[in-house]
Order: structure tokens, then C-alpha cells, then sequence
């Protein structure tokens, strides 16, 4: 009996491979590269946006580890690192680098690199103007004993579509964690404590504004907002979870723009919010998932379940509640106001890239298995292009 070469057995294991992912469903994707970012190493789409041919993407990088040849180890059979920093984890975490890359899909350059453990940016809709804020630790202050080790946090913005990046004047010591524009003059930063600041005049001056009261906590500095979101109205929203005298619930607070204080808008019992998305006509959805984080609920705890709901004038009504399998990430509005539902389901051996659509308000879905699960990828609220990664390959599917 003849026996298949090497060279066919992969062929034919990639065959079965498609066939498999046929079997469970997997929509049809145009592959639009085989070679996304492949040459920018180490390898990593990123957070990226496409625009025609042209791309743009935020990439939190690690430093780049080598190892000696087998004759120059002291152990031959141990792996070496080439240099002494590279087996030390806290040089390397201080090596981590954010990365701006921009350019045509085949051949994006680097247009900006700096040092940072943790970053988040805003890019407007005509990629006119982008904002980055950056978080570096020098971990080798991160002792036993110190609790917050000094974090040094830069702003900076881009007007020519990234790429060039001036700094912009921002103390070190507060850290920024999110940043939500409306455009490229008007928008928001959010940092541990909480706190907020606005500005109007494209970064130049920030306003602080005030923070909700129950959001703060005297023994945590560095608390945060479970969820900031900007809506297509303008509005601020702010949820994070509260104790009080009748248990732990999310609170909903809205902050609309020339507003100074944030407004309780919403109370949801026992619940993390995870998203929020507004079609621009009062519709407020939100996804989040029951019953409490596991260092509240202890280990008997329920299993977590996403959902979805709507808010009415006199709460919140539930749409959708998925199979504990499932945990969503994130929630759309699509150009023709569907609702899309993007989330993992891990109850087969690898997770996998699940979708669930609502043409008729959240009342009925249609669910998806987009295949394993992706190396990056987002949904273009504009377009309605939901864009992937997977093995160097990019692949485009439209969800209008």
C-alpha cells in the first residue's frame, strides 16, 4: 500500500480541516492576505483598521527572545538565551514597547514605537486624527510589600493618519486607562481612581469633572470603571458594581457632553456590565453577564451567563440569555440597526468565535460559528465589515 509523502499528509490534513469547519458551520470568508503583518516581528496583528488598501494598527509588542546554537551553551541540552536580560521576566516586561504601524496591507511600516506595558487609543472615523496613551512600569520597583509601584503614563496624537505623533502635555503620575472621542476636538480621558477629564479644544487643556461617589474606594487607588462607553449620541456611560444595603448591582451613570456631573441611570442586581450600544434614537443595549465575579461569588457560585437587554422607561427587560458556554465580549448596532452579539463558545476541545444576530430588536437570533478562535479582529460599525486574523491570513465577511 503506497504511503503519502509528508508534503501531501498536510495538504490533505488542511482538506479535513475545511471540511470540519464546513460541518460546523463556519460562514464564508473572503481572504483578502495571506501575509498580513507577517514581517513585522515579533508577529502580532494588533489592533488594527482598514480603510480601503490601507491599514493602521496599535500593537503591544514583547522584546524579541533568542537563543545560543548548541555549541555555545554551557548545558547543550538546555536552551540558552542569547543575552542575560532575556531570562530575567521583569527586564522583559520593561522591554514591552507599543508599536503604530501604517501603511498599505501588504507593506505597513512602524511609525512609532514606545516603551509600555499597557496603552489605549482613539483613531477618528477618517483616521484625520489619532490619540495614544501610553503606561510604563519600571518592574524592578514592583517589590513585596509595595502595592503600586509608580507608573509613568505619556498622550500623544497624530493628525496625518499616524504617521507622525507629537507628545502631548499630560502629568506622568495619572494614569490614563481609556480615551472616548466624539472627534477630533472633543472627547474624554478616564484613569484610576476613577477619574475624568474633557477636553475641547483637541488635548490642548483638560477639565476634570466629577466622579460618582460610590465608584471611588478609599482603599484602591487604582479602582476603575467595569465599562466606559461613548454612545452615537454624545453620552458618556459609566457602570461598575456597588454594595450597599441591598446587595451588589451594577450602576449605569450618564455623563452628556457640556454636563460637569455623571447622572445614575440604570441598577442592574448581580450583574458585570461588559458592553453597551445605542442606535442613536434612545435605544440603549446592554450585554453582561449574571451573578457575580468568582472573588465575590465564591466557588459554588452559578456558572455566569451572558445576556443581552434593553432599556425601558421603567428598567431593563432581557432579550437573550446565551448558554453558559458562551461568554460574550462585545455588542453592536449594524448600519441597518441589527444587533450583532460577539462572543467565544468554549464547549467543544478549542474555543471558537461565535456571532448571534437580531434583525427584529432582540427578539429573535440567529447564531454563527465563526471557527477557531482568532489572533485579532473587530467589526466596522460603519461599513458593517467584520474583518479576522488567523495564521497571517485576513479575512473580510460583511454583516450589514
Amino acid at each position: 500500500m503506497p504511503t503519502l509523502s509528508k508534503k501531501n499528509t498536510i495538504y490533505l490534513l488542511a482538506a479535513l480541516a475545511v471540511l470540519v469547519g464546513m460541518m460546523h458551520g463556519e460562514p464564508m470568508w473572503t481572504k483578502v492576505s495571506s501575509t498580513f503583518m507577517k514581517e513585522d516581528k515579533p508577529y502580532g496583528p494588533g489592533d488594527f483598521r482598514i480603510r480601503g488598501d490601507r491599514v493602521i494598527s496599535m500593537k503591544l509588542t514583547e522584546p524579541i527572545v533568542t537563543f545560543k546554537p548548541i555549541e555555545e551553551r554551557s548545558r547543550p541540552d538546555v536552551a540558552e538565551p542569547t543575552e542575560a536580560w532575556m531570562s530575567d521576566v521583569k527586564e522583559s516586561a520593561n522591554r514591552r514597547s507599543v508599536r503604530i504601524l501604517a501603511g498599505t496591507l501588504d507593506n505597513p511600516l512602524r511609525t512609532f514605537e514606545e516603551r509600555a506595558q499597557k496603552a489605549d487609543w482613539w483613531l477618528a472615523p477618517d483616521w484625520s486624527t489619532a490619540y495614544l496613551a501610553t503606561g510604563w512600569t519600571n518592574r524592578h520597583n514592583v517589590k513585596p510589600g509595595v502595592r503600586y509601584a509608580p507608573q509613568i503614563t505619556k498622550l500623544f496624537k497624530s493628525t496625518n493618519q499616524g504617521q507622525d505623533w507629537q507628545q502631548l502635555e499630560w502629568p506622568e503620575h495619572q494614569n490614563i486607562t481609556f480615551l472616548r472621542f466624539l472627534d477630533p476636538q472633543r472627547g474624554y480621558l478616564i484613569g484610576w481612581g476613577p477619574r475624568i477629564w474633557r477636553t475641547t479644544d483637541g488635548g490642548t487643556n483638560w477639565t476634570e469633572l466629577s466622579v460618582p461617589e460610590q465608584a471611588r474606594d478609599p482603599n484602591h487607588k487604582r479602582k476603575q470603571f467595569d465599562l466606559v462607553a461613548l454612545g452615537k449620541d454624545g453620552t458618556l456611560r459609566l457602570a461598575f458594581l456597588v454594595r450597599d444595603d441591598t446587595g451588589y448591582h451594577s450602576q449605569i451613570h450618564v455623563l452628556r457632553w457640556g454636563e460637569n456631573t455623571p447622572k445614575l441611570a440604570l441598577r442592574l442586581p448581580e450583574q458585570t456590565v461588559t458592553d453597551m450600544a445605542d442606535d442613536g434614537s434612545n435605544r440603549l443595549y446592554i450585554l453582561s453577564q449574571t451573578g457575580l465575579p468568582s472573588y465575590l461569588a465564591g466557588p459554588d457560585a452559578a456558572p455566569r451567563l451572558s445576556q443581552v437587554s434593553i432599556q425601558r422607561t421603567n428598567g431593563v427587560d432581557v432579550l437573550q440569555t446565551f448558554d453558559k458556554s458562551v461568554t460574550g465580549y462585545a455588542l453592536y448596532t449594524t448600519p441597518s440597526q441589527a444587533l450583532l452579539f460577539d462572543g467565544v463558545d468554549e464547549s467543544g476541545l478549542r474555543p471558537r468565535d461565535l456571532t448571534a444576530l437580531s434583525l427584529d430588536g432582540g427578539r429573535t437570533w440567529k447564531q454563527e460559528d465563526e471557527g477557531s478562535s482568532a489572533q485579532g479582529g473587530y467589526y466596522d460599525t460603519q461599513t458593517g465589515t467584520r474583518w479576522r486574523v488567523s495564521s497571517y491570513s485576513l479575512y473580510k465577511r460583511v454583516i450589514p
